[in-house]
């Protein structure tokens, strides 16, 4: 299980579910290799090593361990606790939060590349821009003052002076040459920090008023899901002054909150925020819902119930190209998990896969 994720359900007695960002690469139908046009589940493991689950686009093909497989008697791993992914061109990053490194492989042949292992205290989530990478650190857990953002050259794989965000930093989205980190972990928190890549400076922090969990980007605006255990969910929409739009590349102007929308006490800690066109998805529990990105309320009629019992179901969660994945740990947490695979336009089940140990992340090559 995520190392921090099990110390603070010890702590707390309660589960907050991650999420993970989902990527897409337009690939087009020439295979770049093996695992094009499928999604990458990525198993976050053991403290020893997790895995990645190869499922092909038509859902006929699976494979598991690919990167075990691949890199067969190479002495690599992708280490223990494995948190998420994010890819710049043909290059996937792995990283591991137990291990403290991130694995670079090819995305789409899982050839091993090299491994950043200095620099990183408990990393999370990371982006690509510029021909560097900005990857998020829990650091210590006794205090949320140490968070930092660790900056990467992408070309040789070194670490260069990292972000001090001082407080919490852990889900990370890119735009416009800033970046917007969720000062929010396992309900702890409730701003987000934005920084420029051109000064490595942080040039705003917002106040969500609830703990942000998850980020993602459509247009101009910064969509941005706050819900905890304790208060109401609701989505809260972030963009720049005047007319939602930018001066230039890594400019200085200013962020503000645009509006928000306050969920139904029904869907009290809702997670794992993903846009898809016009709509915003997330979970609440075992039950996935749906939200106009420009809506002023939430109809609290879930699309879909998968009518899981496992407090591990949304460990792992994205929408692509007109399907729901969502992955389902096992609730004894070492026997394999699940991906649960629907169709968005009704809500009908298209699949189930028995994948890894704890599937927490989806990574789209297709």
């Amino acid at each position: 299980m995520k190392i921090n994720k099990l110390f603070v359900l010890a702590l707390c007695g309660a589960a907050f579910f991650t999420s993970c960002s989902s990527d897409d690469n337009g690939s087009g139908t020439t295979p770049l290799g093996d695992y094009d046009n499928g999604v990458l589940v990525l198993n976050e493991g053991d403290m020893v090593s997790g895995s990645v689950t190869y499922i092909s686009s038509d859902l006929a093909t699976q494979e598991d361990d690919v990167f075990g497989t691949v890199n067969a008697g190479s002495g690599q791993s992708i280490g223990g606790y494995v948190q998420s992914i994010f890819f710049d061109g043909d290059k996937a990053y792995i990283i591991s939060n137990g291990s403290n490194k991130i694995t670079v492989v090819n995305r789409y042949t899982f050839q091993y590349i090299g491994t950043v292992s200095t620099g990183l205290a408990v990393p999370r989530y990371g982006v690509a821009y510029n021909g560097k990478a900005y990857v998020t650190n829990l650091n210590s857990f006794s205090t949320n003052t140490d968070d930092y953002v660790a900056v990467i050259d992408l070309a040789t794989l070194t670490v260069g002076a990292p972000i001090a965000i001082n407080d919490y930093a852990d889900h990370i989205v890119e735009h416009n040459g800033k970046l917007y980190v969720a000062n929010g972990s396992f309900g702890m928190g409730s701003k987000v920090t934005v920084v420029n890549t051109a000064t490595n400076a942080i040039t705003t922090t917002l106040d969500m008023g609830q703990s942000p969990n998850s980020l993602e980007v459509s247009g101009d605006v910064v969509y941005v899901l706050c819900g905890s255990a304790t208060g109401d969910s609701k989505m809260v929409r972030i963009t720049t002054i005047d007319d939602a739009t930018t001066t230039g590349e890594g400019q200085d102007e200013e962020d503000t909150i645009l509006s928000e929308v306050v969920f139904d006490t029904a869907l009290d800690n809702a997670q794992n925020l993903d846009v898809e066109a016009t709509r915003a998805y997330f979970t609440v529990g075992a039950k996935i819902y749906r939200i106009a990105l420009n809506a002023v309320a939430v109809n609290d009629t879930p699309i879909i119930d998968t009518e899981s019992t496992s407090p591990y179901i949304g460990y792992g969660f994205a929408v692509n190209n007109g399907r729901v994945y969502i992955a389902e740990g096992a609730s004894d947490f070492v026997s394999n998990g699940k991906v649960y695979i629907y169709s968005t336009s009704g809500g009908d089940a298209l699949a189930t896969k028995t994948v890894g140990l704890g599937p927490n992340g989806f990574y789209f090559n297709d």
